[in-house]
């Protein structure tokens, strides 16, 4: 009576522990599977898909662009079934030489021997428009970019989204087809959001890195057929392959008019006409000199006008002494602002062709343009004048010359690679390193002076460069922390010297004898010499560099001796 009742309480015990253990192995299981699917959720493969407004960053009209497979802040247009860039965009990353001027919207592009104009009514191959603005901007089609740049364009518009692809083109594409089905994805790794599904057998290119992304370990970023870009995982990839890029593009070639002699200028500073009579006793002694460039034309207001002191009798006496002339034009007036000058077509056009017009009828050979203390914003301006100039002189036979500054950070949008291009010669002015307003200091260093060919050679070939001297030097005093200086000729820096009665000697680094002298007021006077000395290491490091010419500024403040040592370390 007694066991029976205690094996069922014991059965009883032992059945609520299996069913509590039931329990809680399903409630573990649950628990395993929850944290399962939030672990997968978490490190398992993404499944949403990125809308492709937010891939590309457009909706509606706009066309997103994308240069180098890179997404660009620009956004293009689609009209008519032609793909359009904008033009600020164009020519700051496509090609610098398209020219949108928004005071007259005209497009100007400048070949070598034409200079070529669009508007709206500019029509392509097949009627569309070549061009079109939204209030202030133009857009380019891709027929014109085509045209006269070397770039590939791709556009795409068939998933609702525009996009525009446009890279240097390339010799050939790298592709690859996928072996098996899986994900595009809009990052690489798993947990990158879907492009959309990748398809067995698709054609994909293979994009080169050219930005130094980092695709993962064994993820590939490639371009689908409907012009989508994704990365892929590697297993889905098969061997690839290179497919040869079709390229019928053919850059345009400068023909230039240069001397097979070195060119020896001087510059004759003009600043009124009867100082053309001066020709004979500047050059009685310039042993070598073979160009002269009178300071002829010189920039008035900003509507393209200029001073004129040109003379055909002046021409005609440099000619018969052996002498070319390339009239000088320089913006040095304080009523020119350069930019305002030559931001409208029509200015440009007017100049060029007035300029021309004077430098034929008197005779000349040549013009040299000397745009100085040129700003950074109106650097576009410049170099669209100096391409359409261009076009003028070589048509008409004319040599044309620029000057430059020595290159430093501050005026590299001087931009001398196209100049080089564009022009015969390129004028580096190498002085100027210490000026008036600056602290005391030697106006061309020949490391200052060498440095200044070296980075000039880095844009431009040899056979374009002429590097400037200076014929003259500054005296500087220093009173009471009060800096002056002024600009003295060669044979004023000898007087200067025995006025005070100061002793010369002989600066290895500045390559120039360096004088000194304190008054017994405490005022310090300095002056760094340049003499035929200092000008011998110019003129030889111009011969080492191979440049094609010297040029001297000016002529009539040097000693006759530099002639001398012109020829022996120059021209010999």
């Amino acid at each position: 009576m007694t066991e029976a009742p205690r094996s069922r309480r014991r059965y009883r015990r032992r059945k609520k522990r299996s069913r509590a253990a039931g329990l809680l192995s399903v409630v573990v299981l649950l628990i395993l599977l929850i944290a399962g699917a939030g672990a997968y959720r978490t490190f398992g493969p993404e499944t949403e898909t990125i809308p492709l407004e937010e891939l590309f960053g457009v909706s509606g009209e706009d066309a997103a662009v994308l240069y180098q497979y890179q997404l660009q802040s620009a956004e293009g247009r689609v009209r008519d079934g032609e793909y359009y860039l904008p033009a600020d965009w164009v020519q700051a990353i496509l090609n610098q030489r398209f020219f949108w001027d928004e005071e007259e919207n005209i497009l100007v592009y400048a070949l070598p021997e034409e200079v070529l104009t669009f508007d709206g009514s500019s029509a392509g191959t097949k009627g569309q428009k070549l061009l079109f603005t939204e209030g202030e901007r133009a857009f380019l089609s891709s027929e014109l970019i085509l045209r006269y740049t070397d770039v590939r364009i791709e556009g795409f518009t068939g998933d609702g989204i525009s996009r525009i692809f446009v890279e240097e083109t390339p010799e050939s594409d790298q592709v690859a087809l996928s072996k098996n089905k899986g994900a595009l994805r809009a990052s690489p790794g798993l947990r990158g959001r879907v492009v959309r599904k990748l398809e067995k057998g698709e054609t994909l290119r293979l994009i080169p890195n050219r930005w130094n992304l980092d695709p993962g370990e064994n993820w590939t970023r490639v371009m689908t057929e409907d012009g989508l870009t994704a990365y892929v995982h590697n297993w889905h990839l098969k061997d690839g392959e290179e497919r040869p890029v079709e390229n019928r593009f053919s850059p345009v070639v400068y023909s230039h008019l240069r001397q097979e002699e070195p060119v020896v200028l001087g510059w004759h500073q003009v600043t009124v006409r009867a100082a053309n009579g001066n020709l004979d006793g500047l050059i009685a002694e310039a042993e070598g000199l073979n160009v002269i460039s009178p300071t002829w034309f010189s920039l008035r207001g900003n509507e393209g006008e200029f001073e004129d002191f040109s003379s055909a009798d002046y021409v005609s006496k440099a000619h018969g002494k052996g002498l070319q002339v390339w009239a000088l034009l320089d913006n040095l007036d304080e009523s020119v602002t350069l930019g305002e000058v030559l931001k409208r077509t029509s200015v440009r056009r007017a100049l060029a062709e007035n300029l021309v017009g004077a430098v034929k009828a008197c005779g000349a050979d040549g013009i040299n343009v000397d745009f100085e203390l040129l700003r950074k914003d109106a650097a576009r301006q410049y170099l669209q004048f100096i391409r359409e100039l261009s076009v003028f002189c070589r048509n008409s036979g004319l040599v044309l010359s620029v000057d430059v500054p020595n290159p430093a950070a501050y005026n590299l949008h001087y931009d001398r690679r196209e100049l080089g291009e564009v022009c015969d010669y390129v004028v580096n002015m190498g002085y100027d390193e210490h000026t008036s307003g600056d602290d005391p200091g030697s106006t061309a260093s020949i490391g200052f002076f060498r440095r200044g060919l070296t980075e000039t050679l880095e844009e431009i070939p040899p056979e374009a460069l002429i590097g400037g001297v200076p014929f003259y030097t500054r005296a500087w005093t220093v009173s009471g922390g009060e800096v002056q200086s002024r600009a003295l000729t060669m044979e004023g820096a000898q007087n200067w010297v025995e006025e005070h009665d100061a002793g010369l000697n002989w600066d290895e680094e500045c390559g120039q004898y360096y004088a000194e002298k304190e008054s017994s007021g405490g005022t310090v006077s300095m002056l760094w010499m340049e003499d035929a000395r200092s000008l011998e290491l110019k003129f030889a490091a111009l011969k080492t560099s191979r440049a094609a010419g010297v040029a001297c500024w000016r002529l009539g403040t040097e000693t006759a001796d530099v002639w001398k040592v012109l020829f022996s370390s120059f021209l010999k």
